[in-house]
């Protein structure tokens, strides 16, 4: 896997060897940011169920602000770290080690905000997925786009505690959704 485009294009990322991480392909990666790439520059970046990191490195690399990082597998948080030195942007970046909900809380109580809040939760946890959608709202900015990447056999909602889906894109076995703050 490398990084797509920007100031870090071409750098190759390393991916956890584990069974329950599931890396985002290239192909998604660069459907996402054909969509979001615009208008990431001076934006805030939240990478949830980060794994190896790659989606929050490609918007630091499209200069986004800056990007934080969420993942609880320690292997996972040991090559994310890998792969921000080897992009030189750990600067940028900030990894937080933990449950992604408790985390989630953390932020909020910490009144951080984010522009663009890409989620990719385990498929095997389908109850993940409308959890983690009912609690950020808190975290978007007024204008701020959640982006949540699940299976094609999970049916999401169009509307979820204040956030509207705008915009849904659907790639062999995963979906793309994207929302916004109800209008």
């Amino acid at each position: 896997m490398r990084v797509i485009a920007g100031i870090t294009k071409g750098r190759k990322l390393k991916v956890p060897k584990r069974s329950d991480i599931r890396p985002i392909t290239g192909n998604i990666k660069e459907a996402l940011f054909n969509t979001i790439g615009p208008y990431l520059e001076g934006k805030t970046f939240l990478d949830l169920f980060a794994g190896s990191g790659a989606v929050g490195i490609e918007a630091l690399s499209r200069l986004a602000e800056k990007a934080v990082f969420v993942e609880l597998n320690p292997r996972a948080v040991t090559v994310l770290q890998e792969n921000l030195e080897t992009c030189q942007l750990s600067s940028k970046a900030r990894i937080i080690r933990g449950d992604v909900f408790r985390v989630v809380n953390q932020l909020a109580r910490e009144k951080a905000s984010f522009d663009i809040i890409y989620v990719d939760p385990p498929f095997r946890k389908v109850a993940y997925f409308p959890k983690i959608m009912a609690c950020l709202e808190v975290l978007l900015n007024q204008q701020g786009v959640v982006i949540i990447r699940s299976p094609k056999s999970l049916e999401m909602a169009e509307e979820v505690n204040g956030l509207t889906r705008f915009r849904m894109n659907v790639y062999g076995d995963s979906v793309l959704s994207y929302y916004h703050r109800a209008k």
